[in-house]
């Protein structure tokens, strides 16, 4: 059995192996889709690592960056769109 050691409210329980990496959770029509590992962070952009589901670009995610990750972000949730996909991630933009 898995050891649950942090917790967030935007995202239940946080397995402790990835406790403390650079990780968000992506929603997708109102639902979790899972916790995906951040690649790079812009001012306006961020890339993800590809996860159990690749998004086709133009689909609108919501991004909540529990560990607030995304400087100067109004709130932990960001409402964002898939620009590029491509084998080094997945790019959104808000």
């Amino acid at each position: 059995m898995e050891h649950l050691n942090a917790r967030s409210a935007q995202t239940g329980n946080v397995p402790s192996n990835v406790t403390g990496l650079p990780i968000v959770n992506v929603w997708y029509g109102g639902r979790s889709i899972g916790l995906y590992r951040v690649n790079r962070i812009d001012e306006r952009a961020l890339v993800l690592n590809h996860g159990g589901i690749s998004f086709p670009v133009g689909t609108q995610l919501d991004i909540v960056d529990f560990q607030r990750l995304v400087p100067n972000a109004a709130s932990s949730r960001l409402s964002t769109q898939v620009v590029d996909n491509n084998r080094s991630g997945i790019r959104l933009a808000w």
